[in-house]
């Protein structure tokens, strides 16, 4: 095998299953050794050690095609990844050629590098925890944390600023265009390429300002630049994994590129809930409040760079397409509707009984339409403390004149973001006339439209999932089964009269589908009332 110049692919790969059984790897913790791959490099995972090697390939963004240009990237990828993941990165390590063996080590020529890492516990992996439903806000408060946390002493400076500028991500965006154009009709409707195309432009113009600011208030940080839930590792401490390190284009950009891609990426595997939340504690961990303005947009874009990366990967032969042209679609799809915000000011209102969902249902829709939510446990706790959590049904913090301050205090927060961001998302029981007016005279007062939205789920599996979440301790809310019993009495004793535009969602379903329920509800209506005029 040669150590310099091009190198085939298939010859590469060859030497590649060898090292699966070199004998070294007894020194390492021994095997069996699986193989994963990308389009750019392969994993072996044996007990103990990783080793991660770069494919000779070269794809414009990226080149590994020669020895030189390997071994670089790897002791890049060492350096860059031990600013998040310190005791994972273990070095880089020789591939050496013996007898027309690749060999770990020992005398022999060098063929080529890998990066050499400590093996992280599969079943700690965020994805892994995703998938399992054992994901807690307490864990995503603590990611969010040690994010904010390197992004305070990241690098910055002129060179990185470059990449936050207006003309820097409108050249991103215009390579994105041009690359994915090709899967319009198989992995992304026409329709919806337009329209984020459309959308695209339509903001890079118009927040010109915003961006520019971004980078003058120092939120460009030579970061990460791949923050999804597989690259999250969630031990005694929080270990962020397999950095970009070849191209400073793909891992500078503002802060806001990086939470909102483990934000759509949570929304993407069915957590949209957490998606929001993580959002929202970066931004109480980091005090970046203007953030917000920018999630929309750069959801959008990491969004639709996985539907790209993913409908890539469908015309290469050592990849098994499997379901990804299904999954290129879907962030294609998430993609589409980031871009598809409401066109008119809106207070959206999810209300329902406690234990019902309506806090994981307004922060999925809220999300999504890039709003913000003002919830009624949050005021609430902001306003009495300790007592909220000691108070029972009816007392302390709960007491009529506290509920009363409380409503009071959330429309004041509602109103203040439904002028400065054009809606917002109100989530409580709103189980009394007196708490529903004044929200419909300040919708009317702001001239915005006014929808409501009710989650509905039976007593059996309120009770049963009250019950999960107190075993957790994941709950903003302080809400009993005793107090859904006396909520669900007082509401059958008094229903209330219909709501115009009201919605009820089934909350059985999965989160991420009764989301979608909602927001394309909220877009129907949109519609309805443009159609009408009003």
């Amino acid at each position: 095998m040669k150590s310099g110049g091009e190198l085939r692919l298939a010859d590469w790969l060859e030497m590649v299953e060898e090292l699966r059984h070199a004998p070294e790897w007894s020194a390492l913790g021994g095997g069996p050794v699986e193989m994963t791959q990308t389009h750019i490099s392969v994993v072996l995972l044996g007990r103990e050690r990783v080793l991660k090697l770069k494919k000779p390939v070269d794809f414009g963004f990226l080149d590994y095609t020669t020895f030189e240009k390997r071994q670089r990237a790897c002791a890049a990828e060492v350096e860059l990844n031990r600013r998040l993941c310190d005791q994972t990165y273990l070095g880089v390590q020789p591939i050496v050629e013996r007898h027309g063996t690749p060999r770990l080590s020992g005398p022999g020529r060098a063929v080529d590098h890998a990066v050499l890492m400590r093996r992280l516990p599969a079943d700690r992996m965020l994805d892994e925890m995703v998938r399992r439903g054992s994901v807690t806000e307490k864990i995503v408060d603590r990611v969010a944390e040690r994010l904010s946390e390197f992004h305070r002493t990241a690098v910055r400076g002129p060179a990185v600023d470059a990449w936050g500028a207006p003309e820097a991500i409108r050249g991103n965006w215009d390579e994105n265009f041009a690359q994915t154009h090709r899967f319009v009709g198989r992995t992304i409707t026409e329709s919806a390429y337009q329209t984020v195309e459309r959308w695209v432009g339509q903001r890079l113009l118009g927040d010109r300002a915003l961006f520019d600011g971004r980078v003058r208030d120092g939120h460009v940080v030579d970061g990460h630049g791949d923050v999804r839930c597989d690259s999250v590792c969630v031990t005694d401490g929080i270990c962020i994994f397999d950095c970009i390190e070849f191209s400073d284009r793909f891992r500078c950009g503002d802060v806001a590129s990086e939470v909102a891609f483990l934000a759509m990426d949570l929304d993407a595997r069915g957590r949209p809930d957490l998606g929001y939340y993580f959002a929202e504690r970066y931004v109480a961990n980091a005090g970046d409040a203007g953030l917000f303005r920018l999630l929309p947009f750069y959801r959008c874009y990491r969004a639709w760079v996985r539907g790209k990366v993913l409908s890539l990967a469908l015309d290469e032969a050592e990849i098994d397409a499997g379901e990804k042209e299904t999954a290129a679609a879907r962030y294609f799809d998430l993609a589409h509707r980031y871009a598809t915000p409401p066109d008119r000011p809106t207070v959206i209102v999810v209300v329902g009984l406690a234990g019902t969902g309506k806090t994981s249902l307004a922060r999925s829709v809220a999300g999504e339409l890039g709003l913000r939510v003002v919830s009624t446990d949050a005021v609430r706790l902001e306003l009495f403390g300790g007592e909220k959590g000691a108070a029972a049904y009816g007392e302390g913090a709960y007491r009529a004149e506290a509920t009363r301050r409380t409503y009071a205090a959330q429309r004041r927060r509602g109103g203040e973001l439904l002028a400065s961001d054009g809606g917002v998302v109100l989530d409580g029981t709103f189980l009394h006339g007196d708490d529903r007016e004044p929200v419909r005279i300040m919708a009317r007062e702001g001239s915005a439209a006014l929808r409501w939205i009710e989650c509905d789920l039976s007593p059996e599996i309120v009770r049963e999932r009250m019950q999960g979440r107190r075993e957790r301790g994941d709950s903003l809310s302080d809400a009993t089964w005793e107090i859904h019993l006396r909520q669900r009495e007082k509401r059958d004793a008094h229903p209330r009269p219909d709501l115009q535009s009201h919605l009820v969602v089934d909350m059985r379903q999965e989160l991420a589908a009764s989301s979608r329920r909602a927001t394309d509800w909220l877009r129907q209506r949109e519609a309805g009332d443009a159609g009408r005029g009003d």
